[in-house]
């Protein structure tokens, strides 16, 4: 009989264990030596005082916002995807603010030149596919030419940005990304050019009228038998056509959730620099 009531007991209990456990997918315990700073330099892309600069901007910034910010640089990728890459480096290495963990990380591996953002918690809706590839378009070209402080720097105050719109409820997204800095000295440039050019077709043109007369009516500029109508036929051609902009490949590929060996969702992008 007691074991009929374990038994009975054990069946209550256990849909209910189960049900627990789906909530939430917990995250692997990590050790305290492993947990790492907001920047790691593993492939010294970057000087002492560079480093120093960038980290107080990434904690001031993780820490105003309730959301870590995070780059780091390694040599390689192993055998891995920079996605995957960039998602284990995260949930295993101690990121993530407050009890969501929320959190972006910004991956650069020199070996094939490849970048990933990862994004886990809050920083999933305050980046989104849109905003990402904004982000990208700002800071890859540092990238390329082998400013990596400017690149990190230009990423972090992007993060600042973003992280502020998206708290007060104004996330950036499609038809609603920041504004390209305009800058006059643009215009006066385009003006001048302009008007250079301008100034030199004038010249050219009215160089070759050197030798030409006003005449008194238009039948003096035809030369008398040098011009007989044969036949004449009117046709009406009609042509439509429809292009579509074949969209540049920049390979970099961004889009909704996925899921890191952790069993953690996470958000982000990836691409070449």
């Amino acid at each position: 009989m007691k074991k009929i009531c374990i038994l009975i007991v054990f069946c209550l209990l256990l849909p209910l264990t189960v049900f627990a456990a789906e909530e939430k997918t917990p995250v692997p315990t990590i050790p305290a030596q492993r947990q790492l700073p907001l920047l790691v330099d593993e492939a010294s892309l970057l000087s002492a005082s560079e480093e120093k600069v960038l980290l107080e901007k990434l904690e001031d910034i993780s820490q105003k916002r309730k959301c870590d910010v995070a780059v780091v640089t390694v040599e390689s990728l192993g055998n891995k995807s920079a996605t995957a890459y960039a998602d284990d480096f995260y949930d295993y290495n101690g990121y993530g603010y407050g009890v969501n963990d929320d959190g972006i990380l910004l991956l650069i591996s020199m070996e094939k030149r490849d970048w990933a953002i990862t994004t886990y918690g809050f920083a999933k809706t305050a980046f989104t596919k849109s905003g990402q590839e904004y982000m990208v378009e700002q800071f890859r070209p540092y990238l390329s030419d082998g400013d990596y402080s400017k690149a990190f720097l230009c990423f972090a105050d992007l993060c600042d940005d973003f992280l502020e719109k998206a708290a007060a409820g104004n996330r950036y997204d499609t038809g609603n990304l920041p504004r390209t800095a305009f800058k006059p000295i643009w215009v006066l440039m385009a003006l001048g050019i302009g008007f250079l050019i301008a100034i030199i077709a004038v010249s050219v043109m009215k160089s070759k009228l050197k030798s030409v007369r006003r005449q008194p009516a238009a039948s003096s500029y035809i030369r008398p038998d040098s011009f007989q109508v044969t036949q004449s036929q009117d046709i009406f051609l009609y042509r439509n056509v429809t292009r579509t902009a074949r969209p540049k490949d920049t390979g970099s590929s961004s889009g909704g959730g996925h899921i890191s060996s952790s069993g953690r969702s996470h958000g982000g992008s990836s691409g070449k620099f």
